[in-house]
């Protein structure tokens, strides 16, 4: 039986991988890209932590699950992952961020905590508040872990980490990793075009709002700051991936262990003159790296374009591991694109957001191959792009009569697959223990 292993960052692009945009250094990230199948048209089911780490453990869309923020806890008491492979007899580890309340133990993982000895801080933080001296911690307990594995039975294995995602105070938010900064010299870091091209007009009110107060009022030098402190956080997180392979080279473990590596969302990283993240429909939010070796496979193609939702995640893990994929897993699998030689015409994704700390703006929304469109439920107000003629997404083009009909069409089916999915049916249980939830009530 092969292992299993899935590795996530905290909000990282999907095109943050050196070998596809040089401006990065992940020489790592680039070896596992070799050995795997690139999906570029990966799209998460929410630009928000916890929605979309609910995704991942049940194969549903967030609304699903009654995960709608951060602070709604997933319900132990549902079909998850881990139920899954434990009943394949596998051993199940979580290492890492959680931040679904309660703790995977909940959720029927073994293993949820190890050794730490030997941990190598590869130039992290030494305040354990920070994050990258969180995924120092969680890269050792995964070392020792594979270290001890004695093959008595195959193992699922899940490493969050946090990085990229910041936890520096508001005005500096992301964390300054001084060992790899000098690599990215602040005036060669690149600012992305709608920085200059998009001026929010014609957008919901609220987008250009928030760009021009709080710690997403920006300036080149801000935009420039971000990218070179964002760019050294992903080289540490490369070199922690790097001992991990080595790791499973050494225990002779790689031959026969499939590993997925995602992101549960990207970041704004000043496209728009937006910051951070939030209740936006935006590509740097959506589009998620999502790589996939497979030991054994002989795809058809080694970068897959066709567009997919992250709710196949869980569905894929299980399959990659020869587990039939439960009806309750809903996203179903990834690996019958392996066999597909194009993308299918009629290809499209649905997404969701509901609030951000910044503001509560409900969206639903579809991305096809020629055209992204969300409405917000509450706000009533609609956005809509040319994905062919506007890649980056600068004119929202939904006020438009000649593209009513497209429009409409559009509208018809997001909010008919909105209504058969339940909607807002499914009640959320909030973790009485979240700052979050107590801030933005």
């Amino acid at each position: 039986m092969r292992n299993v292993i899935m590795i996530s960052t905290d909000q990282q692009q999907a095109n943050a991988i050196g070998c596809v945009d040089p401006s990065y250094f992940t020489p790592n990230l680039d070896r596992l890209l070799e050995r795997s199948v690139r999906f570029t048209g990966a799209i998460s089911t929410s630009a928000q932590c916890t929605p979309s780490r609910a995704t991942w453990m049940t194969g549903k869309f967030p609304h699903q699950v009654g995960v709608y923020q951060i602070g709604h806890v997933l319900d132990p008491h549902d079909w998850s992952i881990a139920k899954e492979f434990n009943q394949a007899g596998y051993e199940t580890v979580y290492f890492g961020k959680w931040h679904l309340g309660l703790s995977p133990a909940d959720h029927e993982f073994r293993i949820t905590d190890y050794r730490t000895d030997g941990t190598e801080q590869e130039g992290a933080n030494p305040d354990p508040r920070f994050h990258s001296h969180k995924d120092a911690r969680s890269t050792a307990q995964t070392l020792n872990y594979l270290e001890d594995y004695d093959g008595s039975k195959p193992f699922f294995l899940k490493l969050n980490w946090y990085m990229p995602h910041p936890n520096a105070p508001v005005d500096h938010p992301f964390e300054l990793i001084e060992r790899y900064a000098d690599r990215f010299p602040q005036e060669e870091m690149p600012i992305p075009e709608s920085f200059y091209k998009d001026d929010l007009s014609g957008k919901p009110p609220f987008q250009r709002e928030r760009s021009q107060k709080g710690e997403s009022d920006l300036t080149e030098e801000l935009v420039r700051r971000d990218a070179q402190r964002y760019r050294a956080m992903l080289m540490l997180m490369d070199a922690y991936l790097g001992r991990i392979m080595d790791k499973l080279e050494a225990k002779n473990l790689l031959s026969n262990t499939a590993i997925l590596f995602t992101s549960d969302h990207g970041d704004m990283q000043g496209a728009h003159r937006l910051r951070l993240k939030g209740v936006l429909p935006y590509k740097e939010l959506y589009n998620v790296p999502l790589l996939l070796k497979l030991p054994g496979a002989e795809p058809k193609r080694n970068v897959i374009p066709d567009l997919v939702s992250t709710a196949a995640i869980a569905g894929t893990l299980l399959d990659a591991a020869g587990i039939a994929v439960p009806e309750a897993c809903e996203g179903g699998s990834l690996l019958e694109l392996l066999d597909r030689s194009e993308p299918p015409k009629d290809e499209r994704v649905f997404f969701e957001h509901y609030k951000a700390y910044w503001g509560r703006h409900p969206m639903i929304g579809i991305q096809t191959r020629e055209w992204k469109y969300v409405y917000y439920l509450e706000d009533d107000l609609e956005e809509m792009y040319d994905l062919q003629a506007d890649p980056d997404e600068i004119r929202n083009v939904a006020g438009r009569p000649e593209f009513d009909e497209e429009r409409l069409r559009l509208r018809q089916t997001v909010e008919a697959w909105w209504a058969d999915t339940g909607g807002f049916s499914r009640r959320a249980i909030e973790d009485p223990k979240s700052e979050w939830i107590a801030r933005t009530k």
